[in-house]
């Protein structure tokens, strides 16, 4: 595992203040994943189940820490958006649980980062994955674009 800079947490809930209410405990890499271990408490609903909506913005919101970071390691940090997103869940999210990001596409990271040094933007299709207790429960599909600045 290699944790995240430590300042990128606190910068990020800085940044974007709805963060700090969201229950992240903890943001790492492990190997090409990217991380983030969540409590459920803020994110409870009515049934005592995990809002979606909220467990949809923790997955949007983790495809666009991937991004940053990921741009952040080659030294051109610029504006990243999501363009389109699709989820699916497949059972009650309980307890705590963590979420896994990653591209499907070896070449795709690359090929990213090759288009944005060349064109100074860029997109990238990201998968995560909502687990509790080791079982998937959620599943978000999401394409990114780096802006340039």
């Amino acid at each position: 595992m290699q944790a995240v800079d430590q300042d990128f947490l606190p910068w990020l809930k800085q940044a974007i203040p709805l963060t700090e209410h969201l229950g992240i405990k903890e943001l790492q890499w492990l190997g090409d994943e990217l991380t983030m271990d969540l409590s459920l408490a803020p994110l409870v609903n009515d049934k005592g189940t995990g809002f979606g909506g909220g467990v949809a913005g923790l997955a949007t919101l983790l495809g666009w820490c991937y991004v940053t970071l990921l741009l952040d390691e080659h030294s051109r940090r610029c504006p990243v958006v999501v363009k389109e997103s699709s989820n699916r869940f497949t059972a009650p999210i309980t307890a705590d649980f963590s979420m896994h990001c990653w591209c499907e596409d070896e070449k795709g990271l690359e090929s990213f980062l090759n288009r944005y040094a060349e064109k100074g933007r860029g997109s990238l299709q990201l998968l995560i994955e909502a687990r509790q207790q080791g079982k998937a429960a959620f599943y978000y599909q999401g394409t990114y674009v780096a802006l340039g600045n």
